[in-house]
C-alpha cells in the first residue's frame, strides 16, 4: 500500500534575465497574406519557432518572439519541439491565441494538447496576454479521454511560465510532465465551477517545480501532483488562490496497482474558496508507492465542504469535515495536526470529523478526533488564521 509522510523543504527561487544581444522576431514577420485574408496561423507560428529554436541570424543572448496587445491568431494545434541550437528562447504574449471554436474545425482531434513544448531547454513564457482554446464546446460533445489540454510542457528542462491568463480548457489547462526546474507564476486559470475534469495544473514525473502567486478557478483540481514510476519531488506550491475547484491534491496516486511516488512537497499561504476540498491526499487501494514530506501550511479555507482530506481508499469511505480514511492494514502513521479552527457557515452547527485506522497527533484543534493507531502518515500543519 502506498505510504504517506510529511515535513518541509526550503524554497529555492530561480529568475532569468534578459540579456544583451538578444535578437527580436514577430509573428507579423513571417506572414505572407499581407491582406491577412487567412484565419489559421499554424504555419506562421511553426515557421517563428523554427527562427527561435534553431537560433537563425545574428544575436548571441538567445531569441524573442512578441505577439503584442492588438494582435490575436487562431491556431491548429501545435508541437513546439526542441532540443534547440539556441542557449535561451523568450516568448513574450501580450495578445491573444485561440483554437477553433468548434472540435469539428481542430486539424487533429486526437491530439493530446493544444500547445505542446517538448524537449526544450531554457524557455521563458510571459506577458499579459490570452491563451483560449474554446474548450466550453467540448465538454458535451466530446468525452475526457480524448479531449486535448490546453497547453503541456513535456520533458522540458529550465522553464519559466509567467502571468497569462487561460479560459475554458477541454481538459487540463497545463500539464508539467516529466519536467525539471520550472517556475509558474502569476498566472489566471479560469474555467466554470461545473466544466468537467478542467484540472488547473497537472504536475507528474517532475522535480524541482514551484507555482506561485496565481488564482486558479476551475471545475476539478486547482492543482494535482501525481507520481508515475519516475515519481514526483521538490514541488513548492506558495500564495495560489483555489477555488472553484477540488482543492490542492496529491494524487491520485496509486491507480492500476502502479508504483506511485511523490516527495518534498510545500503547499504555504495558500487560500481556498468554495471549493469542494482542501488540503487533499488520495490514494487507489492497492496501489504502491509512497508520499512523503509534505507540509500544508498557513492555509486559509472559506465555504470550503471538505478541508482536509487523507484518503487511502479513494472514492470510498466515510464523510465529515475532516477526513482520514487509511488502510485497515498498512494505516496512517504520524499525522500531527496543529493550530486548525474550523467553523460552519451554518451558526452553531457543529462540525465532525471521520477517521479509521489511523495514528494523529492534534493539538489546538477545535473538532475532536478519534481514530484507531495504524502506521505511516505524517501531516503537518502550522499556525494560522483558520485552519492548517
Amino acid at each position: 500500500c502506498l505510504k504517506t509522510l510529511f515535513s518541509m523543504i526550503i524554497l529555492v527561487s530561480c529568475h532569468l534575465e534578459y540579456g544583451d544581444g538578444r535578437r527580436i522576431l514577430r509573428i507579423k514577420d513571417f506572414i505572407t497574406d499581407t491582406n491577412h485574408k487567412n484565419v489559421d496561423y499554424s504555419q506562421v507560428f511553426q515557421k517563428a519557432w523554427k527562427g527561435l529554436c534553431e537560433g537563425e541570424g545574428e544575436g548571441t543572448g538567445g531569441s524573442s518572439l512578441v505577439i503584442n496587445e492588438n494582435e490575436k491568431y487562431t491556431i491548429q494545434p501545435q508541437l513546439f519541439e526542441g532540443p534547440c541550437v539556441s542557449s535561451y528562447i523568450h516568448i513574450q504574449i501580450d495578445g491573444k491565441i485561440e483554437a477553433p471554436k468548434r472540435p469539428k474545425q481542430w486539424g487533429n482531434k486526437r491530439t493530446e494538447s493544444w500547445l505542446m513544448f517538448k524537449n526544450v531547454e531554457s524557455l521563458f513564457i510571459n506577458g499579459s496576454g490570452v491563451l483560449d482554446p474554446h474548450g466550453e464546446n467540448w465538454w458535451r460533445s466530446v468525452r475526457h479521454s480524448k479531449r486535448p489540454r490546453t497547453l503541456s510542457f513535456k520533458q522540458c528542462t529550465d522553464i519559466i511560465y509567467n502571468g497569462l491568463t487561460q479560459y475554458n480548457s477541454p481538459k487540463n489547462h497545463i500539464s508539467v510532465y516529466g519536467c525539471t526546474n520550472a517556475t509558474l507564476s502569476n498566472l489566471t486559470l479560469l474555467a466554470p465551477e461545473k466544466s468537467p475534469n478542467t484540472d488547473g495544473i497537472g504536475i507528474s514525473l517532475s522535480h524541482n517545480i514551484r507555482i506561485l502567486d496565481s488564482s486558479i478557478q476551475t471545475g476539478d483540481d486547482c492543482i494535482a501532483i501525481t507520481g508515475g514510476r519516475g515519481g514526483s519531488s521538490d514541488i513548492n506550491i506558495t500564495r495560489v488562490a483555489c477555488g472553484p475547484g477540488h482543492g490542492i491534491s496529491i494524487g491520485s496516486l496509486g491507480k492500476g496497482d502502479i508504483d506511485d511516488t511523490v516527495e518534498n512537497v510545500i503547499v504555504r499561504s495558500c487560500s481556498f474558496w468554495g471549493t469542494q476540498n482542501g488540503a487533499r491526499i488520495k490514494t487507489w487501494h492497492g496501489g504502491k508507492g509512497l508520499a512523503k514530506n509534505i507540509l500544508f501550511e498557513n492555509i486559509t479555507v472559506t465555504n470550503t465542504k471538505y478541508p482536509i482530506i487523507i484518503d487511502q481508499h479513494y472514492s470510498n469511505g466515510g464523510t465529515g469535515h475532516v477526513k482520514l480514511d487509511c488502510d485497515e492494514n498498512q494505516g496512517c502513521h504520524n499525522i500531527v495536526m496543529e493550530h486548525i479552527k474550523l467553523t460552519s457557515a451554518k451558526p452553531g452547527k457543529k462540525l465532525s470529523a471521520y477517521c479509521k485506522f489511523a495514528d494523529v497527533k492534534a493539538s489546538f484543534v477545535n473538532i475532536h478526533i478519534n481514530c484507531g493507531l495504524y502506521p505511516q502518515l505524517l501531516l503537518l500543519f502550522s499556525p494560522l488564521p483558520k485552519i492548517i
